[in-house]
């Protein structure tokens, strides 16, 4: 009796302890626990690859790492800086076209010509307000002109930003490939679950980072295939350029590919018919944009047997909760809770309460 309440009170104390340890150390990594996911996620990802390349450098991992996260490097500056170029260039060019048809007298002649004659509807509206939307115009116009500054630093301090999370993702990236073999036997000592069990999770995260990469290569493809078919449909000049930019465009996070066909949309409304870009607009909703929703948790369901409708809120909720980065985290998540259901259905329900088998009922 005794000896069990000196074992409890040895237990209370390594608690407190901990936990005097761990709340400071929470707010201190708790900034980088998302980049960390992504890293491990890819990590694992990666694992098999480093294995078989450090065997060819004859026992070398720092070396394979290095090799495998300078090819990580290319893989991502590569694209984001040829998107970055394309997308500035047709920036240019839309601003270029732009800005005219902003002038006073353009204006005007939207208010006096073009709204009579193809929205009357519209016109009947905007008519009996016509000094007001001029001077809210050119409002916004002098406050957006005013604000270039603002814009301008806030894109430098985003591409900072930007700069410094890849930067600890690739070095975050190269000492989990290093030492990640190390890392998993430490976590397998305080794991209380077995070697079956843990590898049914990692082989689940796996498959799942598998499925989210291979999305943001397919799903950007497919969407600039789409909008160039739709660019050509509706009557938008150099449609296969403006299909490359939507493809690049969909690869940003968050906003994706209306960066590349809602230009489009106010092209058309200004050089085209009426259905036109009311038709741009429909496919580009429906179509350009709507097809994301449809291939990447089909692509989950492919390679980590996801359903797609958690698939798509798994990639929605990671995007709304964690940013950017919540794209590949929310499936991460949503695996590892797979993995753990599933894990208490072969390893609780099917012993029972008793450790006796469960009825073919509760098991399945």
């Amino acid at each position: 009796m005794l000896m069990d309440r000196r074992r409890r009170d040895i237990l209370l104390s390594v608690l407190l302890v901990l936990a005097v340890v761990l709340i400071p150390a929470f707010l201190v990594f708790r900034p980088f626990f998302v980049g960390f996911a992504v890293a491990g996620s890819v990590a694992i990802l990666l694992a098999p690859l480093h294995r078989r390349l450090d065997r060819a450098l004859g026992g070398r991992p720092s070396l394979a790492a290095a090799l495998l996260v300078l090819t990580a490097t290319a893989a991502i500056l590569l694209p984001v800086s040829t998107a970055l170029f394309i997308l500035g260039n047709q920036a240019v060019e839309f601003f270029t076209w732009v800005t005219p048809q902003l002038r006073p007298a353009e204006l005007e002649k939207l208010f006096k010509e073009t709204l009579p004659a193809r929205f009357p509807a519209v016109w009947e509206v905007v008519s009996a307000r016509q000094e007001n939307l001029t001077t809210l115009v050119g409002g916004g116009l002098s406050q957006l002109a005013g604000g270039a500054s603002r814009i301008v630093q806030g894109l430098l301090t985003g591409v900072a930003s930007a700069a410094f999370d890849l930067f600890l993702f690739l070095f975050m990236l190269f000492f989990l490939l290093k030492d990640g073999e190390r890392l998993k036997d430490e976590l397998r000592h305080l794991s209380p679950l077995s070697d079956e069990q843990e590898d049914l999770i990692f082989d689940n995260v796996s498959r799942t980072v598998k499925g989210v990469l291979q999305a943001m290569i397919v799903v950007p493809l497919v969407q600039g295939f789409l909008a160039s078919l739709g660019f050509w449909i509706f009557g938008v000049p150099h449609p296969v350029s403006w299909g490359v930019a939507v493809t690049l465009a969909a690869m940003v996070p968050v906003l994706g590919s209306p960066l590349g066909w809602v230009p489009a949309c106010v092209l058309l409304f200004f050089q085209g018919d009426t259905w036109q870009w009311v038709g741009m607009l429909i496919f580009g909703i429906v179509v350009i944009s709507g097809i994301d929703n449809v291939v990447k948790p089909l692509l989950l369901k492919e390679s980590a047997d996801i359903h797609p409708l958690l698939g798509f809120l798994s990639i929605l909720g990671g995007v709304l909760a964690f940013g950017a980065f919540g794209f590949l985290v929310g499936p991460v998540i949503l695996s590892s809770l797979m993995s753990a259901i599933r894990i208490y259905k072969l390893h609780v329900v099917r012993l029972g309460v008793s450790g006796r088998p469960a009825s073919p009922a509760t098991a399945a």
